[in-house]
C-alpha cells in the first residue's frame, strides 16, 4: 500500500509563499495539488493501491473518487502522528510506502524501479532532493510498518538509517534524481519551472508557473 500523506492545499509551502508576494499564494496552492493529484494517476496508471492521509475532508473526498482504497483523516497538527495513527488502521503485516505528495517529477519509472528494490530489504529510504539541504525523506518503504517510529522532517533521512541500524534492519539508501526532488523552497519551484522537460505531462504545471514572475536558476 502506497500512502500519501497532505495538509490541506492552503496550509502548506509556507516557507515558499513567504518569500513571494501574497498575490502568488493560490498558484502554490495549485501547483501542489496539481502535484499531488499527478502522483495518484501515476500510481493508479499501475494499478498499485493507494491511500491518503489527510486534516481535509475535501482532498479525502477526491482522492477516493480517483481510487483510493484507504483514507484516514487526521487532526492536522503533526505529521508524524497523522501517520502513525493511520497505519494502526493497516494490516500489520502489509509492507507499505508513505512517500511525500510534492515531488513533482515523480512518473512510472520510479515506482517500478522502487518496487523491485523491495523485494529482499526491510526498509529502503529515499532521501529528498531540495535546494534546502536538511536531508528529508520524500519516500520511506517499510515492509512492515512498524518497522521503524514515523519522524518525517528535518534530518528525518539521516535519523531513519540510524534506527535501522540500532534495529539490525536490512535497509538501502536510493537517491533518485530528479524523482526526489520536493517543492521546498523558491529555488525548488525555480528548478522546476527551468527543468519541466523532465516532468511527465507538464501542462498543468507549466500553466501555473507561466504565471509566477520569479526568475529561473
Amino acid at each position: 500500500m502506497t500512502l500519501i500523506p497532505i495538509k490541506d492545499f492552503f496550509e502548506t509551502k509556507t516557507r515558499i509563499k513567504a518569500a513571494l508576494p501574497a498575490k502568488f499564494s493560490s498558484l502554490i496552492e495549485n501547483l501542489v495539488e496539481i502535484t499531488f493529484f499527478q502522483t495518484i494517476n501515476t500510481i493508479k496508471s499501475l494499478s498499485y493501491p493507494f491511500g491518503v492521509i489527510s486534516p481535509s475532508m475535501s482532498i479525502i473526498k477526491q482522492s477516493k473518487k480517483k481510487g483510493a482504497v484507504f483514507t484516514f483523516c487526521d487532526t492536522g497538527k503533526d505529521l508524524n502522528t497523522a501517520i502513525s495513527d493511520a497505519v494502526q488502521e493497516l494490516h500489520k503485516e502489509h509492507p507499505i510506502l508513505i512517500i511525500m505528495p510534492d515531488l513533482p517529477f515523480l512518473n512510472q519509472e520510479f515506482f517500478q524501479h522502487l518496487f523491485k528494490e523491495t523485494r529482499d530489504k526491510d526498509v529502503l529510504i529515499i532521501p529528498s532532493i531540495s535546494s534546502h539541504r536538511d536531508f528529508g525523506t520524500a519516500a520511506l518503504y517499510l515492509k512492515q510498518p512498524s518497522l521503524l517510529s514515523f519522524q518525517f522532517g528535518e534530518n528525518s533521512s539521516r535519523r531513519f538509517q540510524l534506527e535501522a541500524d540500532s534495529k539490525n534492519l536490512e535497509y538501502r539508501v536510493l537517491h533518485y534524481e530528479p524523482f526526489a526532488r520536493d517543492l521546498d523552497t523558491l529555488n525548488d519551484v525555480k528548478y522546476l519551472k527551468k527543468h519541466l522537460t523532465m516532468v511527465f505531462d507538464s501542462d498543468h504545471l507549466t500553466r501555473i508557473l507561466e504565471q509566477l514572475n520569479i526568475v529561473e536558476t
